[in-house]
């Protein structure tokens, strides 16, 4: 609903030296990328954001080490599906050093230092997401998931080129002097992505203004449209409430006195109610302009006739009269 307000641990070390390495554990997991909430009209303002690429290594202490860590990436996703199956958002998930992940194409991770690259979510190696998407989207939940295989050897204390303590994966067989020989199978891991994008809208609505007249019989009907656009493939009503000071009729206060004026706002030139509830609301189906439209680019006119009502029985107190109207999208 959217509505427009307008007027008429601390660390200890353990005991070991600086060039040893202190590891609590690898693992793959499935710790996901969850992008949002975001307003559907604000979707480029996600921009990169840091997701986890799949295996994370609890270390504590950056050192000289024996590592060997490497993935293959086995489905890497261009897009997040909406849950309507039908509708999209395109994506790009890069690495850490910004190069755009490829399945099939595997990397080798082995040179780099412990600490720098298990610097994600959950002590991760970080993958970056972005949403390559400038348009409105359709809201909703889209989602997906990254099918990577890793294969890791990180030894947890080195001492003199013999690790006393590793954590691998499946195979990978590392020998003293020799060092790796053999990368093994791997792990599969999957990380769910997901975006939410919310409905949202963007109201311009101006102030009505009847100007100066000396009787209320002289004053003149005033027209105007409110333009109204909201997020793609998303229908809508527009209520118009019923200001300050209803009675029978909705009215301006004289800021002077308690008198007051009735006036009533009609649909396009009609003498149609413009209200809050049932059929006087407004459907987008029914717009003045672009009716029925739903690509969240286009705006929606929804033009009316405000008029103040001369039954008679008014006095004509002079004066500034003036009320308050809430318009409220509702989808």
């Amino acid at each position: 609903m959217k509505n427009s307000f307008f007027s008429l641990l601390v660390v200890g070390f353990l005991g070991l030296s600086a060039q040893q390495v202190f590891a609590l554990g690898c693992s793959t997991y499935t710790s996901g990328a969850n992008l949002g909430p975001v307003s559907s009209f604000n979707v480029p303002s996600l921009g990169t954001q840091i997701m986890s690429g799949g295996l994370a290594c609890d270390v504590l202490f950056n050192a000289v080490s024996t590592q060997y860590i490497k993935y293959m990436p086995l489905n890497v996703p261009a897009t997040l599906k909406h849950e309507d199956g039908v509708n999209s958002a395109r994506i790009i998930i890069r690495d850490t050093q910004n190069n755009i992940l490829t399945t099939g194409i595997e990397k080798d991770l082995s040179q780099f230092n412990l600490i720098s690259i298990f610097g994600g979510p959950d002590k991760s190696i970080p993958f970056t997401i972005t949403v390559n998407e400038s348009t409105n989207l359709k809201p909703g939940i889209y989602s997906g998931s990254l099918k990577i295989k890793w294969y890791y050897y990180v030894a947890a204390v080195g001492i003199g080129g013999i690790n006393l303590w590793t954590y691998k994966s499946p195979g990978i067989t590392w020998w003293p002097v020799v060092g790796l020989t053999d990368w093994g199978s791997g792990v599969d891991s999957e990380v769910p992505i997901k975006l939410i994008v919310e409905k949202d809208c963007k109201i311009n609505a101006q102030n009505i203004n009847f100007g100066t007249a000396p009787l209320v019989s002289k004053f003149n009907p005033v027209t105007g449209t409110v333009q109204i656009t909201c997020s793609a493939q998303t229908p809508y009503t527009v209520g118009l409430s019923n200001g300050q000071n209803y009675s029978q009729n909705r009215r301006m206060k004289n800021l002077s006195s308690n008198h007051y004026l009735p006036y009533e706002i009609y649909k396009n030139t009609t003498t149609q109610r413009w209200g809050y509830l049932g059929a006087e609301r407004w459907s987008s189906a029914n717009a003045s302009q672009n009716p029925g439209v739903y690509d969240g680019s286009v705006t929606q006119g929804y033009a009316y006739t405000a008029k103040i009502i001369d039954d008679g029985g008014n006095a004509s107190v002079e004066g500034t009269y003036k009320d308050n109207l809430i318009l409220e999208v509702a989808f």
